[in-house]
């Protein structure tokens, strides 16, 4: 970890250590409330909403490497604002090279004045980049769409979407507003304490709303998803820290027998056996982050590597946790069980475990 690394961690995890309240996060959940305006304005100001863009769109030019620093803390402190989902996930897709995005709305969302949300996920589809039916039709005057977007994850709290759909043959994405005539968006709280979105869509675009179609679509949609894994891998290895901790400070207050939890040494192999885990799997992701930021020839395997690796070992250790706590783990009121939740919700977020590892055998044997 370098030094700037270690300051962005340092700064970030102390300002959610101090200000990010666990009870405070399930009270508004409970409220209905799908985030903090309060934190988000906070972070923005802390610069994090800029850290993948370019100078030249009022970024700070960071990688994948310095966003997982991020997403750790993000995932140790359970943070419900959907800042990766928008500027490192629909970031990617409007700053990738080659792509024509309106700057006014990259310059919005470095400073947190845009939430910008990706729609891709349809009712039964299967997991492919083309896998929309959505329909995006040429007129006269720009652009007809029409079709359905589900599970939307974080659209509860957006500002613009991101839709793709199919040009003809061609695989694209327009970019449109919340308020936009004929979008219809249905908010939802998710059971990870944050919010999700479906959209249906019949609506009359302008010209300038479609963003990129083609090839070019198709290869910003594979590095967003990439992106996509790397941020759920990192803050699932968070999660996964959170729930180490705690369960270490439970068994060592917890006492059976006469003796504290922390002394029988059966418990102390399992909890052995979850740091394990919970570093091999840090080390994997830190690689794949790594390898992505400098373009290496076995980035993606990597990242898919490191996908399947946090998935499998975040639900592994989260749930180690909830049975060395016992039934306090089960309950809305301790946090454990939020960091199950989470790393659940995790697993098939864009993209899914099962997905990244047929991915990776598929890689593996064309090597």
């Amino acid at each position: 970890m370098t030094e700037e690394q270690q300051m962005l961690r340092d700064a970030s995890e102390r300002y959610l250590r101090d200000n990010y309240d666990f009870n405070q996060r399930r009270d508004g959940f409970r409220a209905g409330n799908y985030m903090s305006q309060s934190h988000w304005d906070a972070m923005a100001e802390m610069g994090w909403m800029a850290m993948p863009f370019g100078e030249a769109a009022g970024g700070l030019g960071f990688g994948m490497q310095e966003c997982a620093t991020v997403a750790e803390q993000f995932g140790r402190f359970l943070v419900v604002e959907p800042v990766l989902d928008s500027v490192v996930i629909a970031g990617a897709l409007l700053s990738y090279p080659g792509v024509t995005a309106p700057s006014a709305i990259v310059e919005a969302m470095a400073v947190g004045e845009a939430l910008v949300i990706v729609a891709h996920e349809e009712q039964d589809a299967a997991p492919s980049i083309k896998n929309t039916q959505t329909a995006l039709t040429e007129t006269a005057d720009g652009f007809q769409l029409q079709g359905a977007k589900r599970f939307a994850a974080g659209g509860g709290s957006a500002t613009h979407f991101i839709v793709t759909a199919m040009l003809g043959e061609q695989f694209s994405y327009v970019l449109i507003a919340r308020d936009a005539p004929g979008l219809q968006v249905d908010s939802y709280q998710t059971y990870d304490g944050r919010s999700g979105a479906n959209l249906d869509m019949d609506m009359a675009l302008p010209a300038d709303a479609l963003i990129v179609s083609g090839p070019l679509a198709e290869q910003a949609f594979e590095q967003a998803r990439e992106r996509a894994m790397l941020m759920a891998s990192a803050e699932s290895v968070g999660a996964m820290q959170a729930a180490l901790d705690a369960t270490v400070e439970y068994t060592k207050q917890r006492v059976q027998f006469g003796q504290t939890l922390s002394s029988f040494q059966a418990l102390q192999h399992r909890m052995s056996d979850m740091l394990i885990q919970l570093e091999l799997t840090r080390s994997l992701v830190a690689s794949a982050c790594r390898a992505h930021d400098e373009g290496a020839e076995d980035a993606r395997r990597l990242i898919l590597a490191a996908k399947v690796k946090a998935a499998t070992t975040a639900r592994r250790v989260t749930q180690e946790a909830i049975q060395l706590h016992g039934g306090i783990a089960t309950t809305d009121e301790y946090s454990v069980g939020h960091h199950f939740k989470r790393v659940t919700a995790l697993e098939s977020w864009i993209v899914s475990r099962e997905e990244a590892l047929e991915s990776f055998i598929a890689a593996v044997d064309a090597a």
